[in-house]
């Protein structure tokens, strides 16, 4: 992954992020975003495919972010608008952070007949 350095000012004077921790969220963006063929809303698709031909690159939503990539460049990133926040906050965080809670709960709902 290779920010620039526009990526790295958009993303202080937008989220107020450090260098370092800007980095860190692109990458997990570029890891887990998702782009206009994983919505199933037609309105959500029609915005992030307007951000595309309005750029010409890939547009990324994570955690009401949309970030702008070409291929494992990652060009500037901005807020979505409100009414795409809703479904779309923690979409694409799949990875599991604490192991050991994830295999408790699943156990317990195992056995509560919980299917998952």
């Amino acid at each position: 992954m290779i920010t620039t350095l526009h990526s790295i000012e958009r993303a202080k004077e937008r989220t107020g992020m450090n260098p370092r921790a800007a980095e860190h969220f692109m990458r997990n963006a570029l890891e887990r975003g998702r782009d206009k063929s994983m919505f199933a809303c037609e309105q959500k698709r029609r915005w992030l495919a307007a951000k595309e031909n309005a750029c010409g690159f890939k547009a990324l939503v994570y955690n009401d972010m949309c970030l702008i990539v070409d291929r494992e460049v990652v060009i500037t990133m901005y807020e979505v608008p409100d009414w795409f926040k809703r479904s779309a906050r923690y979409n694409g965080k799949e990875r599991i952070r604490n192991r050991a809670r994830f295999e408790k709960f699943n156990r317990s709902g195992a056995e509560a007949g919980w299917v998952m």
